[in-house]
């Protein structure tokens, strides 16, 4: 029978919530121990829905539990605006599912009806003592389904026995789907991030947890040394601190002339429209700075997320300098770190070259100079200019730290150009 119910979709009631390790003792006279926990229900369905003919299963082996009205006229002393007697769901509201114990006076342990419950919230419980055989185990799957309303909702991938989900979130903090529209896999559930530890009842904490990031470490130039009269690539990191992918932001460029920190109205430089980043990953976006006057520009970096939890990491700056003359060759920055943190992990070279249609060779040399890596080889350059990037592995594997030599030679016609610049490799 579950297995026909698995496959069922686009089911109208769906398991948003699971509070299975409550806090206190376990076990005791009073102690909480079951008496706290609860299974949060959403009708995303237009349509009103009898829970009468739901049942839950915690998968233990015994008969699943029937889903029946809370009839404890006790729980309106402290919750006087839930609705209670009554088994219908309306469309886009939440249910929750709470053990029989819940209102118990018998509560030496502590922690009496510690929730906070919204107003309107449709109050059930179980035909049993507890929910599931024994109450919600940390590690237990949940299934709630109606085969009348051809319905079911898991928690914790039940199909899937060898993912080692769900487990302890933590005393006191629920389960929470972070995506309701999404399917029960590990990757949409997350422990609660509200202060309280759950939220019964409304909408999940973890719904709207977004939190896009700006460093100035990973904000960069390109060429790193920009000459008068050229344009500037720059390459901005876009870093999802969050739970949920989104594409709903703004990257925007200022220059920072009073040195206020601050994005004032006349400073705006250019806007860039969000690129779809998914949680903790991240994204670049890349603007070009046509032409920048020859001198230092404080620029800054702001990301516009009116849904972002902390505004306060969404703005960098970094100090473009544009030169009279810069020559054949440039490298940045003048110590890398290969360590793959994210920050300094490649070494940039800029060339410029005297005219294009030439045959280009650049290569690396330790300080005994001995060539340790080959960038390219007497190739054909179509353009004047451009960038290589060198990671620090060596033609023979990672190379130690130390100080490198980057040569240039360049054959254009009956001419060759010859430049080398140095940087320090750090592990």
């Amino acid at each position: 029978m579950y297995v026909l119910l698995f496959l069922l979709v686009d089911a109208p009631i769906v398991i948003t919530e699971v509070m299975s390790n409550v806090r206190g003792s376990e076990s005791g006279t009073g102690s909480p121990g079951d008496r706290n926990e609860y299974v949060e229900l959403y009708n995303v369905s237009s349509d009103t829905i009898d829970l009468a003919t739901f049942f839950i299963d915690d998968f233990d082996g015994s008969n699943p539990d029937s889903v029946c009205a809370w009839e404890d006229d006790s729980i309106l002393i402290k919750y006087p605006g839930v609705r209670i007697h009554d088994t219908r769901l309306s469309p886009h509201s939440y249910a929750l599912i709470l053990d029989r114990e819940y209102t118990s006076t018998n509560t030496s342990g502590g922690y009496v009806q510690p929730y906070f419950f919204p107003d309107s919230t449709l109050i059930l419980t179980t035909d049993d003592t507890s929910i599931g055989s024994n109450g919600i185990q940390n590690n237990d799957p949940l299934i709630v389904y109606s085969i009348a309303e051809a319905c079911t909702s898991s928690f914790g991938t039940p199909h899937d026995s060898l993912d080692n989900f769900p487990f302890d979130p933590g005393d006191g903090i629920s389960w929470e789907r972070i995506d309701i529209a999404m399917p029960d896999q590990p990757i949409n559930w997350h422990p609660s991030v509200d202060t309280a530890g759950c939220s019964p009842g409304q909408e999940n904490s973890t719904t709207n947890a977004f939190d896009l990031a700006l460093e100035a470490q990973l904000i960069a130039f390109i060429p790193a040394h920009v000459q008068f009269g050229d344009d500037v690539t720059i390459e901005v990191v876009i870093m999802n601190n969050g739970l949920r992918a989104t594409d709903e932001y703004e990257l925007l460029i200022f220059e920072d002339r009073n040195g206020n920190l601050l994005r004032d109205a006349d400073e705006l430089l250019d806007h860039v429209p969000g690129q779809p980043v998914a949680a903790f990953d991240s994204v670049s976006l890349f603007i070009t700075y046509a032409h920048p006057s020859q001198g230092t520009h404080p620029l800054g970096f702001e990301v516009d997320f009116p849904y972002d939890r902390h505004p306060e990491n969404n703005l960098a700056f970094r100090e473009l300098a544009v030169f009279g003359e810069v020559g054949e060759l440039a490298v940045s920055p003048c110590v890398f770190t290969p360590d793959h943190d994210g920050i300094n992990d490649r070494l940039q070279i800029d060339y410029r070259l005297p005219a294009a249609g030439g045959l280009l060779t650049l290569l690396v040399f330790n300080a005994r100079g001995v060539c340790v890596h080959s960038m390219c080889r007497r190739e054909y350059c179509s353009e004047d200019r451009g960038t290589m990037y060198w990671n620090g592995v060596s033609d023979a594997g990672k190379a130690p730290t130390g100080m490198y030599i980057v040569y240039l030679e360049y054959h254009y016609q009956s001419t060759t150009t010859k430049a080398k610049k140095q940087s320090v490799l750090a592990r």
